[in-house]
């Protein structure tokens, strides 16, 4: 386990930036996808999640402001996607010149598999934390993504482009 020193908000920040490194590692990533028989780069995944977990099918430019990327990033994506048989493409009816995207049965059954195998990893690991660290963690991270989230989409808004928005 990791050091704690008398300051939280540091520890919290080196744990944070270092669970975000390892899980944004491509072995980290293949290792998860394969252990559910799953091959899927990590911005496609990220890009079916959001799919997923819309009620109706999204135009790329909403998919986009979703994942704090770019649309042509989405659009080469969502090809692929597509190539797969894990996305549909269809017009849409208030827009004919724009396209929505909709996962495919096989798309959202990816995506549960892939929840599943990092829920258990997630599982195995935390085995002996108490429940309640559990949902505190996950507050505090929530809290985190949120504030990023709004930063970058506020940065984008106003013209400020320094800040990459993760692909």
């Amino acid at each position: 386990m990791a050091q704690q020193s008398d300051d939280p908000l540091n520890d919290l920040v080196r744990a944070v930036t270092a669970l975000s490194y390892a899980m944004g590692r491509s072995r980290v990533h293949d290792q998860l996808t394969a252990a559910v028989g799953v091959r899927i780069d990590r911005p496609e995944v990220a890009l079916l999640r959001v799919l997923c977990a819309s009620e109706e099918p999204l135009r790329i430019t909403d998919v986009a402001r979703r994942l704090l990327v770019r649309p042509p990033h989405v659009t080469r994506q969502a090809a692929r996607l597509e190539e797969g048989g894990l996305i549909r493409r269809m017009p849409d009816p208030r827009d004919h010149r724009a396209q929505l995207l909709e996962p495919t049965e096989r798309g959202r059954s990816m995506v549960v598999r892939l929840s599943e195998g990092v829920r258990n990893t997630f599982g195995e690991v935390l085995g002996s934390v108490p429940e309640e660290e559990i949902r505190s963690a996950a507050k505090v991270i929530g809290l985190l993504v949120a504030d990023a989230a709004t930063q970058l989409l506020s940065d984008h808004a106003s013209g400020h482009d320094e800040r990459q928005p993760p692909a």
